[in-house]
């Protein structure tokens, strides 16, 4: 039986912590995989976000899948080569006091985990890799745009015929380049050879994969680029690499550029305290504030996301004086989503969903969720619980059983720059104690007539 496993192995950020990698099984279980890796170098989204969408957006129906998007996730929140130094020649030796020896050491056990077919590493590299000399831009010494291959075979092992498979890859890639200055080329570093000029490969993870037995690919897009057009070159090499192995898939877009944009930006969901505060984050506002919090815990221990490079970070920034400030912020990636700041409160756990109608239809709405509303909604009252309709104004100060439409609310109090998403709190009233956290749903109104 066909199973699409998601799998995502989160490690949640603390204060002095990092956000951490992921590993995202899909397809069938205890079946050969493809092993695509991005993320190793934080300053080459192309590569990162390819994995990314490989791991939310495809549906493997045959074969398997493993994806490692966000390998040296510190560094790709920081828009670094590497925080603690270039992750991709620590594959020989690295010290254990190195702090990406917990990412290395994991990486090179699934890498030789038996059931890993072969592997494919992903990179934006400096201009275009030409097989000879033509300009500074364009030339053997960049690594733009190029299939790379440690040497031309691994004898005795399956799917070794690494140049014949790179080949493949380049040809179907070049037939769909209108650009001839995007033209893909192998690059074979002919690593462990005595004369070759690329002996720092010998500490690559491609390279140690070779000496595991196990075949390794690299698949480079340029820096020259926009991100959008690398991500497509790298989608097209790596459906051609899992062809290679067998798989068969699905995607949910169109693989184009304009298509790949279109799924990049679209909402991703955020769920804080055990799913009982959501953010649905497309195009945010740069900061969305006094988000209820448990005493003495902080947003970066505390999320869960389906999409495995967000990650919330604490961080303390210092202005152009030297003065420090602490900033809690969510990152998609190396992208800045939203800052977020806290208030707290005790949480209570009594009422695990409100009673509203919508647009005139009943609903029991679960805490942690959105909801459409094409033109209003009543929140029904219950005995000792507060409503807080996040912006919404009334004279008489009532915020249940009253018809709440897009107008009477404010609309810089959305969480969106569109003005169209807006938050709906609840909260445990006891006679003689302060008010206690039960959650909270959104509310997305359907147009800006309102």
């Amino acid at each position: 039986m066909i199973k699409n496993i998601f799998l995502a192995l989160f490690a949640f950020s603390l204060v002095l912590a990092e956000p951490s990698f992921s590993l995202i099984k899909k397809g069938e279980e205890n079946k050969e995989a493809v092993l695509v890796i991005g993320g190793t170098q934080g300053d080459e989204p192309g590569g990162f976000f390819s994995a990314n969408l490989l791991a939310t957006e495809y549906n493997i129906t045959k074969g398997a899948l493993w994806v490692v998007p966000n390998l040296n996730f510190p560094s790709i929140v920081k828009n670094s080569r590497g925080a603690a130094g270039d992750m991709n020649r620590k594959f020989a030796k690295i010290s254990p006091k190195d702090p990406d020896y917990k990412a290395v050491n994991f990486i090179k056990d699934t890498i030789t985990h038996k059931d890993v077919a072969f592997v494919v590493h992903l990179h934006d590299g400096s201009g275009f890799y030409r097989p000879k000399f033509i300009d500074a831009k364009h030339s053997p010494a960049r690594w733009g745009n190029c299939a790379i291959i440690d040497q031309s075979e691994l004898k005795g092992v399956k799917y070794g015929e690494l140049e014949i498979n790179a080949n493949r890859i380049i040809k179907t890639i070049n037939e769909k380049i209108k650009d001839k200055e995007h033209i893909y080329h192998l690059k074979n570093t002919r690593t462990a050879e005595k004369d070759s000029k690329n002996a720092e490969q010998l500490n690559s993870l491609t390279y140690f994969a070779i000496t595991k037995g196990k075949p390794a690919y690299a698949n480079e897009a340029s820096k020259e680029l926009d991100v959008y057009t690398r991500i497509y070159y790298h989608l097209i090499a790596l459906e051609e690499y899992m062809r290679i192995a067998g798989l068969e898939f699905e995607r949910s877009f169109e693989l184009t550029p304009k298509g790949i944009e279109e799924v990049m930006k679209k909402e991703i969901r955020l769920s804080l305290f055990d799913d009982r505060f959501l953010l649905a984050l497309k195009d945010p506002r740069a900061s969305i504030n006094y988000i209820p919090t448990p005493k003495y815990q902080q947003f970066s221990s505390n999320y869960q996301s389906q999409n495995p490079l967000i990650a919330i970070v604490d961080e303390t920034r210092k202005n152009k004086k030297g003065k420090e400030s602490k900033e809690t912020n969510i990152y998609y990636g190396n992208k800045l989503l939203t800052s977020i700041r806290p208030q707290y409160f005790e949480f209570a756990h009594s009422l695990p969903a409100a009673s509203v109608k919508i647009d005139g239809r009943d609903e029991i709405v679960t805490f942690g969720s959105k909801i459409h509303v094409d033109d209003n909604i009543i929140i029904n009252s219950q005995k000792n619980v507060r409503v807080n309709v996040i912006g919404y104004e009334n004279p008489s100060k009532k915020e249940t059983d009253v018809k709440i439409t897009k107008k009477d609310i404010q609309r810089n109090f959305s969480i969106d720059k569109a003005g169209k998403i807006f938050r709906v709190e609840f909260y445990e009233q006891e006679r003689g104690k302060k008010d206690k956290f039960l959650g909270m749903f959104l509310v997305e109104f359907a147009s800006l007539k309102h």
